[in-house]
Formats: C-alpha cells, sequence, structure tokens
C-alpha cells in the first residue's frame, strides 16, 4: 500500500513511501541520497544481498556512481553480497548492462539504537490529538502512525521535518475523554536517511503529555473596595468545567519589584494583592503529572476594565 510523503524543507524527491520492511524509490544514478522505493537495510557486520530486477546476465555495479567503491563485494549473476555491511559501504547500487542502467537499489544500516531518539509528544487536551517531535538527521524521511486505545491501527502519516526536528500531529478518533485509559497509545515512527533505517516504537497514556495553554481572557474587576481579577480556561480545554478542574498558578509583580504567587483551583477569579503592578498567570490539570501550560503575557493592573 502507497502513502504520499511530504518533506518540506529536504533536497530530495520523496514522492513515495510504501509499507514494508524498507521499501523506497531508487535514487538516481550516482547519488548518494535515498528517495524511493527501493532500500535495503541491513545490520553492521552482517552480510546484504541486493539484486538486479533484469534478465541480463552480464552486468556491472557501481556504488554511488563508483566503479571501484570502498566496500567488499561479491557478484553473481543479478545479485550483490556485501559482505560485512559497514557505513562506507552503505548508499546506492546501481546495475549496469554497458552504459544502460538497469536497476539501482539504495543499502542503509538498520539503526536498532531508539534511546538516542528522543521522542516528545504533548497534548493540549483530552480531544485525542496529539503533537510530537524529535530530533533526527537532517538528510533523513519519516513517516509515522498511531495504534489508538481500543487497539486498531491507524493509516501512516507524513512527518514535516527540517534542519535535523521532525513534527508530526496524530488523533485518536475513538479516545473518550470521559473514559479511563485503559490501553497507552502506542506511537510508531519509520525513517531513512543517507545512511541508515530507523524503526522505533513509543507508548503512553494521553493522560501524561497533556499541557493545557495558557489562560485567556484576563480581566480587571471592582468588587467594592476589592479589586478581582477574572480570567477564563483555554479555548482548547474540555467541557464542561466541572469534570475538567484545572488548578491555576498567578505570578504578581509588586511596584518594588518582588513576586507573589497565588494558587486558585475550581473558581476563575481571585483577588489582587494590594500593590501589584502586573500580573500572569498559568494553569494545569490538578490531577495529572505537573505539566504547566506556558505562562501568558504579562498584562498590567490599571483601571478595571
Amino acid at each position: 500500500m502507497e502513502v504520499p510523503l511530504a518533506c518540506p524543507g529536504l533536497k530530495r524527491n520523496c514522492r513515495k513511501y510504501v509499507k514494508g520492511p524498507a521499501r523506497y524509490k531508487s535514487a538516481a544514478p550516482g547519488s548518494a541520497e535515498p528517495t524511493g522505493d527501493n532500500a535495503e537495510a541491513g545490520k553492521l557486520s552482517q552480510d546484504v544481498v541486493v539484486r538486479c530486477d533484469t534478465s541480463e546476465q552480464h552486468i556491472s555495479w557501481t556504488l554511488n556512481g563508483d566503479e571501484e567503491p570502498m566496500a567488499e563485494l561479491v557478484p553473481e549473476g543479478q545479485k550483490l553480497t556485501i559482505l560485512g555491511l559497514d557505513l562506507p559501504a552503505t548508499g546506492n547500487y546501481s546495475c549496469w548492462a554497458g552504459p544502460v542502467l538497469l536497476d539501482s537499489t539504495y543499502v542503509v544500516l538498520s539503526n536498532t539504537r531508539e534511546e538516542e531518539i528522543n521522542v516528545s509528544c504533548q497534548a493540549e487536551s483530552y480531544n485525542g490529538s496529539f503533537h510530537c517531535s524529535w530530533p533526527g538527521p537532517a538528510s533523513a524521511i519519516f513517516r509515522a502512525r498511531l495504534i489508538r486505545s481500543d487497539g486498531s491501527v491507524g493509516p501512516w502519516v507524513p512527518v514535516a521535518g527540517g534542519q535535523g526536528r521532525f513534527n508530526a500531529s496524530l488523533s485518536d478518533p475513538l479516545f473518550c475523554p470521559f473514559g479511563e485509559e485503559l490501553r497507552p497509545l502506542q506511537l510508531h515512527l519509520e525513517g531513512l536517511s543517507d545512511t541508515s533505517y530507523l524503526n522505533l516504537s513509543r507508548h503512553f497514556f494521553l493522560r501524561d503529555i497533556v499541557r493545557p495553554e495558557p489562560p485567556q481572557e484576563l480581566m480587571l474587576q471592582q468588587r467594592g473596595e476589592q479589586l478581582q481579577l477574572a480570567w477564563a480556561p483555554p479555548a482548547s480545554w474540555p467541557l464542561p468545567k466541572s469534570y475538567f478542574a484545572l488548578l491555576y498558578h498567578l505570578q504578581y509583580e509588586l511596584h518594588n519589584g518582588t513576586q507573589v504567587e497565588q494558587f486558585v483551583e475550581g473558581a476563575e477569579e481571585a483577588p489582587v494583592p494590594a500593590g501589584a503592578g502586573r500580573v500572569r498567570i498559568s494553569c494545569r490539570d490538578p490531577y495529572t503529572p505537573p505539566a504547566w501550560s506556558p505562562w501568558s503575557a504579562w498584562m498590567g493592573l490599571g483601571a478595571p476594565q
């Protein structure tokens, strides 16, 4: 099954990314970068067999356009065995009948060191949608898919990347914000760079990656002689408020430069301390790990609105 892959910011033509152990469209003759659906991923120091899709019996091979590459190769008919795959032996293998190009296969190392890739995921609420980002080789292309909360497998989705950073947005349409999470979500990533193939998974509960947006609509109100600050939950936070409570953290800066902290739960207003010159506010779900939202912008405490 072919899945289109969008690769903004990359210098290659990555037109298709197809399901399989690592099959991509072949690179141009002599190219040192993969671009498609004919690739082989091999383990370090193990032999890899590359096949030429042809009926020709007398063929020759090149690696990245070099007829005498720094690799130990054993040609036999339409196949080529790479002995003890290492980094210098990776690249674009092309088979030829004289000057005619017959086929190309891109060979990469299979990367099993998952712990070296730090995948960070974050959700703004409990609607089942979240965003993930991770570092990777600047030459890489990735795709991602989600194994949902009910165990079903979602489709492959393209990954945006540039300058060695990759981003994907995924959603579980079956996620119920009112139910207890019994099964973790599973993020599955596949990537191909100019030297390696990456295949890794991450498991997590949505409740553990929720980080709300900042509270909004800060407003001053005069209640007799007392000045009150009121606000609203983030626009993306689910309702009803009685079920999806928020803990608010208010930080006031007094005119003398000192700061005063205030925490409010179950309400959306609080009295303003005497001498406060400006305020900002953050929030989090009080029942999950302490992932506070970003701070709102500072608001000056002038005349009530």
